[in-house]
């Protein structure tokens, strides 16, 4: 796959956006499971922190193997799913910022807030050998509720597709 595929979901999700974007966000379930996809997020992030993750994941950045998100990654990433980033909030880039790394990946880590379950689950060994087991699965659980909940919020919005571009006079 070429940048240009990326590049056109990214922009089949700011069309979608433009065309349905005031329609789901007024939708009252799909308000209710954004919010809870957000909460489940920010738990995931805070738990990464607190256990090391964060940590580790910089210090290999910058003196270990380099980053996890490799060129590519990001084709694991739909229309959907860039439109759910665009709903909570987040900007989607026109090129990447490292032609050798993942499209989302920035000096900051990934500009994305709903990333995929392969972003958010998975544990290097680096990891396995510096943290904890049992933080590990405490973290996995918490992580599950976040894939949970994006896994509803992308069923939700595909199945219900239809319906929002007919309320948008699509």
């Amino acid at each position: 796959m070429k940048e240009s595929d990326i590049c056109h979901r990214i922009d089949l999700a700011y069309h979608l956006y433009k065309a349905l974007g005031q329609v789901l966000l007024q939708d009252k379930k799909l308000q209710a499971l954004l919010l809870q996809l957000d909460q489940n997020i920010e738990a995931t992030k805070k738990e990464m922190l607190a256990i090391g993750v964060v940590k580790e994941c910089a210090d290999c950045a910058v003196n270990g193997d380099g980053p996890c998100c490799g060129k590519r990654i990001e084709y694991k990433y739909d229309r959907i799913l860039l439109l759910i980033n665009l709903l909570l909030g987040k900007s989607l880039p026109i090129k990447p910022q490292d032609p050798h790394s993942c499209y989302f990946l920035t000096n900051d880590g990934c500009l994305l807030r709903a990333r995929h379950v392969i972003c958010v689950n998975y544990l290097c060994q680096r990891l396995h050998k510096n943290i904890p087991h049992e933080r590990l699965i405490q973290l996995q659980a918490i992580a599950g509720e976040e894939l949970n909940t994006l896994f509803i919020v992308e069923e939700y919005i595909k199945k219900n597709i239809e319906c929002f571009s007919e309320t948008a006079g699509i």
